[in-house]
């Protein structure tokens, strides 16, 4: 298929009148597992196998000696034939013409800075490799007795080929694992069941980690079984937790993007401290990001980005000082500063303040929201609460209802970071986010 697709460019570039000057091909083959339960009955199960390519054409224009580049990605299917994929291409090529950006070059072969690890997973069988996430999940589901269980669940696990090759001679391959689960676990109220939907991404079969993630959900929706309404309560710390305090992390990271420089979408600046809105204000605790292109356990792990720039880890943000932007080629091209590449993950350095620290004087913490929510450019976020522990000085009390709001923008600078750190989704960063000022709306 690749050689067919070549061979369409090679024809379209002697043919036509507009000619393709550069172009970049994603190859993914695709093995999936996927598994359906429901409490601990296997209702469903299937295997797919495809495969799909991905083709990015660019056409460059001078207008008034001044050279612009226009793009456009199809996707094209290994059952077409030559003829469908000229057809599908040129209509690439049109759209491509009509686009008039500034130009940009695409990345030429270099070798990789990072090697992709072994999942463990390719030592399983396909069997095996279901089996042992789904007894990680059940075992965890045990220890509960009833008290809580597993309502529904659903698992894929994903073996992918990837190859992307480009017009420049770049040619990188990568063998990806890709595992994710959808569960909601439930427990019985006096007003009748209550769940708690939650889902984790994986590439590893760490059973420890899967038994985790599903058991804190599981002893969640049995406390949810028993919360109270959240009472009005003022100046009290907030700790957000997990996917949460990777949300506000992630804040930092994607604001440090050259994406969002280049569109003005982040008020950052190269040299300047982001942790703080002005001079006048005192940093409670420097912080580092990097950006990362592997993390153990992680899927999204990759040598090398969708622009096909080899990445190695770099520091990002440095004590609180933005010190480098990453991000695509184009936009770094754009701004003219170094190419670093576009990151999909990200770490975070730990705190000073331990999680036992933060659970010395009263607190609200959140551990399940209805729909967190934290805006990318101006960091205000809010969310209603669906589970939360109380600390009134004296007893943890499960509550539930209400919601918190804020802003990154007021309370960064005096944001505290948990010492304990752990893998998220998309990071390794501090496990809690201690937050001073957040605003807390209670039920009665």
């Amino acid at each position: 298929m690749i050689d067919t697709i070549r061979e369409a460019i090679a024809s379209i570039n002697e043919h036509d009148s507009v000619k393709i000057s550069d172009w970049r091909l994603v190859e993914r083959r695709l093995q999936r597992q996927e598994r359906y339960y429901i409490a601990a009955q296997a209702e469903q199960a299937r295997a797919v196998d495809e495969a799909s390519y991905s083709l990015t054409v660019y056409v460059d224009t001078v207008i008034n000696d001044k050279r612009f580049r226009g793009e456009a990605t199809v996707t094209l299917q290994p059952t077409f034939s030559p003829e469908d994929c000229a057809a599908k291409i040129r209509q690439a090529v049109f759209a491509a013409s009509k686009s008039h950006n500034p130009w940009f070059g695409l990345p030429a072969p270099s070798d990789l800075k990072t090697a992709l690890p072994v999942s463990g997973f390719a030592a399983l069988s396909p069997a095996d490799q279901v089996d042992v996430v789904r007894r990680a999940f059940y075992s965890a589901a045990a220890q509960f007795k009833g008290s809580a269980r597993i309502n529904a669940l659903e698992l894929f696990i994903i073996e992918e080929q990837k190859r992307l090759i480009n017009s420049r001679g770049v040619d990188y391959s990568a063998t990806i694992w890709r595992g994710y689960s959808e569960f909601v676990v439930e427990a019985d109220s006096r007003d009748g069941p209550v769940e708690l939907f939650d889902d984790i991404e994986f590439s590893e079969p760490d059973t420890a980690r899967l038994a985790e993630t599903i058991g804190d959900r599981l002893a969640q929706v049995r406390d949810r079984a028993l919360a109270r309404p959240t009472p009005q309560m003022e100046r009290i710390p907030v700790i957000l937790r997990g996917k949460e305090a990777e949300t506000v992390f992630s804040w930092f990271f994607d604001n440090s993007r050259t994406e969002m420089i280049y569109s003005k979408a982040s008020a950052f600046e190269p040299g300047e401290n982001v942790q703080k809105a002005s001079d006048r204000e005192d940093v409670a605790e420097p912080l580092d990001v990097w950006s990362e292109p592997v993390i153990s356990g992680l899927p999204s792990s990759t040598a090398f980005d969708t622009d096909g720039f080899p990445l190695e880890r770099t520091p990002v943000i440095e004590k609180g000082v933005l010190t480098t932007l990453i991000g695509s080629v184009r936009h770094a091209d754009w701004l003219g500063v170094p190419r670093k590449g576009a990151f999909p993950l990200f770490s975070v350095s730990p705190g000073s303040m331990s999680l036992e620290a933060m659970h010395a004087a009263p607190y609200l913490e959140p551990v399940m929201f209805s729909d967190f929510q934290l805006d990318p450019v101006t960091g205000d976020f809010g969310a209603e609460l669906r589970l939360a522990y109380y600390f009134d000085g004296k007893k943890v009390i499960p509550v539930s209802g209400g919601s918190i709001s804020g802003s990154l923008s007021t309370l960064r600078s005096s944001m505290r970071r948990s010492r304990e750190t752990a893998v998220a989704t998309l990071s390794r960063c501090p496990v809690a986010i201690l937050l001073q000022g957040a605003t807390i709306t209670g039920i009665r």
